[in-house]
């Protein structure tokens, strides 16, 4: 885990999503658009103390980040036994919780679904929330993201470009990321390696400058990428 939340709870966007090969996609488009904002994104990828438990670093993370996104299309069983997922919905309850507590002020959440009726059926509270609709579309999500934090946080905060600008530079990204060999299974790049790329493209448009400092440089050090030939 980063080793100073509390110094970044301003920047920082906790994102709670599906980690599975089918909405792998769809990560890089929830994540890009926050750092292309001069954001800092946050997931349970990140937490990796192994002294501690699990449920305590998640509320460690979501009360030091001003911002939350949820997507929540995974509502199904699965496998043998047709468990649904569940970790998904107590992130969600734990992040609306600390939102309606703080009234808003310390916290706000934006909910994502991939099709536009189904969440009424499996989380009909949501109804009153304006849930965003992808439709499985990386565009769209990516566009969804980055207005969604453009009309939530500071101007002073958030590096205000055209929609279409960031949606052009997600295209550089993932035709960069398709030349990267990665440490995963099969090549595939890992999860620190893509935040790695996306920090690198945003920094080459001067959308992301968090290294510029040297405590930045400390906090958020390069990780090596390596090109296929």
């Amino acid at each position: 885990m980063r080793k100073h939340l509390e110094y970044y709870t301003r920047y920082q966007v906790f994102l709670n999503y599906p980690f599975d090969d089918e909405f792998a996609r769809l990560e890089d488009a929830l994540q890009f658009p926050i750092v292309a904002g001069n954001l800092l994104p946050l997931c349970a990828k990140d937490l990796s103390t192994p002294d501690r438990p699990r449920l305590d670093m998640l509320v460690t993370a979501i009360s030091n980040c001003h911002y939350s996104l949820h997507e929540l299309s995974r509502a199904k069983g699965e496998g043998d036994d047709n468990f649904a997922r569940m970790n998904m919905p107590i992130e969600t309850g734990m992040a609306m919780f600390y939102a309606l507590h703080t009234q808003r002020r310390d916290h706000r959440c934006a909910f994502f679904v991939s099709t536009p009726h189904e969440y009424q059926r499996f989380a009909s509270d949501l109804a009153g929330l304006d849930p965003k609709c992808h439709n499985n579309d990386e565009d769209l999500l990516v566009r969804l993201v980055y207005e969604w934090l453009r009309d939530v946080v500071p101007s002073t905060v958030f590096n205000l470009q055209p929609t279409i600008s960031v949606v052009s530079r997600y295209h550089v990204y993932k035709d960069q990321l398709t030349n990267v060999k990665g440490s995963g299974d099969n090549g595939t790049p890992s999860h620190e390696e893509r935040r790695e790329l996306m920090y690198q493209v945003c920094e080459e448009a001067k959308w992301w400058d968090w290294r510029a400092a040297m405590n930045g440089r400390e906090e958020f050090p390069v990780v090596p990428i390596l090109l296929k030939k």
